[in-house]
C-alpha cells in the first residue's frame, strides 16, 4: 500500500489518510495495518504522527519525519492562525448557512471538561433524502470534536458508530451506499518557518461517488471548489 503525499518538505510529510487505516498501530488490532508504519516504510526513515485521525475518517495527516520538529509542530498546529477545515455529511438539514459558533466544553478521557470551539457552515442541504453537507473549522483540538459538536447541533455525522444516529446510519447504508462514517479532513494551514504549510485532501471515492448522487452537490462544490477535485481511490487493501 503506497500512501498519497500531499505536502513534503524537509522534516514533515502531509498524506491523505485513507479511511479504514489505524494511525499508529493497537495492541487490539495486531494484524490491522496502519498509516505511522506504511508511511515508515514507504520514505524509509522514521515518522512520528503529529495529530490524530479517526480510523474511519480520512484526510489531512500530518507527520514529523524529523522527530526533533514534533513539539514545533504540534505548537503550530495548535497555534490560532491554523485552519483546520472537515467535511462532513449530516442527518438532516441544517437551515443555517452560518458561520455557526460552537463553544461547547467536552469531556476528555480523563473525565475533565476541556474548552472547545468549532465554526460550522453549511455547504448544501436537501429535504430529501434528508442530509446537509458541513464544513467544520475547530478552532481547538479536543477527541471526536467535530463529531460531538456536530451531534450537538442535532445533526449527528452519517456513519458515526459513536456519536451518530444507528438507525439513521442504517438506512443510509440500505438506501445509499454508506460504507463508513463521512467525515474528512479537506485541508489544512499552519504557520511554519515565515510562512505558511498548506495541504488539500482530495475525497476518496468511497465517499465521492454517494455525495456526488445528493441533489445540492453543485451547490456545495460552488460553496467549497476544493470538494470537486479529482476524488482518488481507497487502497484495495482496506475495502
Amino acid at each position: 500500500m503506497i500512501l498519497p503525499i500531499l505536502t513534503q518538505t524537509d522534516g514533515l510529510t502531509i498524506i491523505n489518510k485513507p479511511p479504514r487505516l489505524l494511525v499508529h498501530r493497537n495492541p487490539r488490532l495486531r494484524n490491522e495495518p496502519a498509516a505511522l508504519q506504511i508511511l515508515r516504510d514507504q520514505l524509509d526513515t522514521r515518522v512520528n504522527p503529529v495529530h490524530r485521525l479517526d480510523r474511519q475518517t480520512s484526510g489531512c495527516l500530518l507527520f514529523a519525519t524529523d522527530l526533533s520538529l514534533t513539539s514545533a509542530l504540534h505548537a503550530a498546529l495548535s497555534h490560532p492562525d491554523a485552519v483546520k477545515v472537515y467535511v462532513c455529511l449530516v442527518r438532516g438539514q441544517l437551515l443555517e448557512d452560518g458561520p455557526i459558533v460552537v463553544e461547547r466544553p467536552l469531556k476528555s478521557a480523563r473525565k475533565v471538561m476541556q474548552a472547545a470551539r468549532s465554526v460550522v457552515y453549511t455547504l448544501g442541504r436537501s429535504p430529501e433524502p434528508r442530509c446537509s453537507i458541513l464544513k467544520v473549522q475547530p478552532t481547538t483540538g479536543r477527541t471526536h470534536q467535530v463529531r460531538r459538536h456536530v451531534r450537538g447541533l442535532n445533526h449527528p455525522i452519517l456513519g458515526d458508530a459513536v456519536h451518530g444516529d444507528t438507525r439513521a446510519s442504517r438506512h443510509w447504508r440500505e438506501h445509499h451506499g454508506l460504507t463508513r462514517c463521512q467525515l474528512h479532513c479537506l485541508h489544512l494551514s499552519l504557520p511554519w518557518e515565515g510562512g505558511r504549510l498548506e495541504a488539500t485532501a482530495p475525497l476518496y471515492e468511497d465517499m465521492a461517488k454517494m455525495w456526488r448522487a445528493l441533489p445540492f452537490w453543485s451547490a456545495a462544490v460552488a460553496a467549497e471548489p476544493a470538494l470537486a477535485l479529482p476524488a482518488i481511490p481507497v487502497p484495495e487493501a482496506l475495502l
